[in-house]
């Protein structure tokens, strides 16, 4: 093996997906780093013309990975192919002159063999002679036989394709996976807590993830409150509310329930949301980016999870977790809105097991004199 492919000095990495699919990437994204600490990362990525899609370089941009980003717009269907072609092709021109010398593929495990084939070819085009993570695609299991298997998590999966290419990357649970919050962001959230009116009083933070883009994820408001209200008084803690601005209103109606609380959806951005669960104890909410973003930052999370999908695959990374799911005869059936079964695997998912699950999850993460400050502590220790 030639040494510039054995230690490459330009590297393309690419990657297209939303908030949790680029968190489900970090930890290949660290270790790749680490095994090719002198290499220059450039991430390709996807413009997407969905405004509630959140694209990769708004995560990862100031994490210390990539010194730049190469994005390409997102097409809709039906669009203007001859146009579509044109900017492919200057694409694959753009990245000639780049001259890179390793291509890593982080792809989303749903992409197809076909396309998979099909992106090989552009990037061997484009000169790129070292084509890592195109190994280990195929169809996955069917959706319409239940129970559906148990899948490895998305982050393992991308792992394993590297592993495959020859890279020898750490087990899952060794790697790194959060964000590399910088002293910026912790900076934005003093500043962001100081226009706070309620007073905390030093107690942990509860991160609230009451949101989603699929209604079927989405747990009622109202059996939040009931839990929330619980673990408030039986572990002292202080609610939070993170996620989009789509989530101000929920956010607002719970606190004035609770009565306390303070709503950080909107007012952060994702990193400084990021650097904001670093106060947080525990999430409690669905299964949304903000799940991930928690999980990213070691936050042990609560999930009444839908079963839209295959179980396992988009779980919270990390040690700690209760995910709450049901097996209903209709598993898998990838709706964003569950109108016929009236989404019952949500609905199925009583107040008092998720209260059970986050009394549990509290109990085995009871603090100690090693452990990190939380709450308001965290940003001024």
């Amino acid at each position: 093996m030639k040494v510039s492919e054995d230690r490459p000095a330009r590297v393309l990495v690419y990657h297209i997906g939303s908030l949790g699919d680029t968190l489900m990437v970090l930890p290949a994204l660290w270790a790749l780093k680490a095994h090719w600490p002198q290499a220059r990362f450039t991430l390709l990525t996807k413009r997407t013309p969905l405004k509630h899609v959140v694209v990769a370089d708004a995560l990862i941009q100031d994490a210390g990975i990539f010194e730049d980003v190469i994005a390409y717009p997102g097409e809709r269907q039906g669009g203007d192919k001859l146009g579509q072609r044109l900017r492919q092709i200057g694409l694959l021109l753009k990245l000639r002159l780049r001259r890179f010398e390793a291509i890593v593929y982080l792809a989303p495990s749903e992409r197809q063999p076909a396309q998979v084939a099909r992106d090989a070819a552009f990037f061997k085009l484009s000169g790129i002679p070292r084509r890592l993570g195109f190994e280990g695609f195929g169809p996955l299991p069917s959706r319409s036989t239940v129970p559906l298997p148990t899948l490895p998590i998305e982050a393992e999966a991308l792992m394993r394709r590297l592993r495959a290419g020859g890279l020898p990357l750490p087990p899952l649970d060794q790697a790194r996976r959060d964000c590399g919050v910088n002293a910026r962001e912790l900076g934005r959230v003093r500043d962001w807590l100081a226009t706070q009116s309620g007073a905390d009083g030093g107690r942990p933070w509860l991160a609230i993830g009451p949101g989603s883009n699929m209604p079927a994820k989405i747990w009622p408001l109202d059996r939040y409150a009931e839990v929330i209200s619980a673990l408030m008084r039986e572990f002292d803690l202080w609610p939070v509310v993170f996620g989009g601005p789509e989530d101000k209103v929920a956010g607002q109606a719970l606190v004035e329930r609770l009565g306390a609380g303070y709503i950080a959806a909107g007012q952060l951005s994702l990193r400084e949301a990021a650097a904001g669960m670093r106060g947080c104890a525990l999430y409690l909410g669905n299964d949304t980016g903000t799940m991930h973003l928690a999980a990213s930052e070691n936050v042990p999370c609560v999930v009444p999870f839908s079963a839209r999908d295959f179980p396992g695959k988009w779980h919270p990374m990390g040690p700690d977790h209760a995910v709450i799911r049901r097996r209903p005869d209709c598993e898998g059936c990838m709706l964003e809105r569950c109108e016929a079964r009236r989404m019952h695997c949500m609905l199925d998912i009583g107040v008092d097991e998720v209260l059970d699950a986050a009394r549990a999850v509290l109990a085995r993460r009871s603090p100690s004199s090693s452990s990190p400050p939380r709450g308001r502590a965290a940003f001024t220790a």
